[in-house]
């Protein structure tokens, strides 16, 4: 059982966290994010410091989960996260043009991807591209979706992946002997 949550959360000062009623916002450079507290945990905030305390051990798992919560918008606050995602398959390409990824993965026509707000694309080349966002739920959700329009495919592996992601190749059928 991980026994992070006992840690306090430490951030610098460019970050402001303010507590009100059943909302934690974390306000810093790459922009603004909200947790909210889950019924049974106590936040503490002192100097640059925040802990998560509960109530009483029935709440052991929500106090991991506002821990993890708050330290993945403290993250994202200041550094920010990126998924580089990869577009495999024969003459298949992607290009990047302001907010909108354009997708030629093997229909008869291109795909327009809208990215949401606070989700930024960049081209590294014609067949990967990198998301960035200061919210990783959110980084995680457009990820998926794009994935959704042209998903790996089992025999060949050709489909839409995040780099380095895992890949199982199923072994075609052969003939009778």
């Amino acid at each position: 059982m991980s026994r992070l949550a006992a840690k306090p959360i430490a951030f610098d000062s460019s970050v402001k966290i303010e507590i009100k009623e059943d909302q934690i916002h974390v306000k810093g450079p790459k922009g603004e994010l909200s947790v909210k507290i889950q019924e049974g945990v106590k936040i503490e905030l002192e100097d640059n410091k925040v802990s998560v305390n509960i109530e009483d051990d029935s709440k052991k798992a929500m106090q991991g989960l506002v821990w993890s919560l708050l330290n993945n918008a403290v993250i994202g606050v200041t550094k920010g996260f990126s998924k580089k995602l990869e577009v495999v398959g024969k003459g298949w390409r992607s290009t990047v043009k302001g907010n909108v990824i354009n997708l030629q993965v093997g229909y008869s026509h291109p795909v327009d991807f809208e990215l949401p707000e606070g989700v930024t694309a960049s081209q590294e080349n014609p067949g990967s591209f990198t998301l960035t966002s200061h919210d990783k739920h959110l980084l995680g959700q457009t990820c998926a979706n794009i994935k959704g329009i042209r998903p790996v495919e089992p025999y060949k592996l050709k489909g839409i992946r995040i780099e380095g992601q895992y890949l199982r190749q199923k072994v075609r059928k052969t003939a009778g002997v």
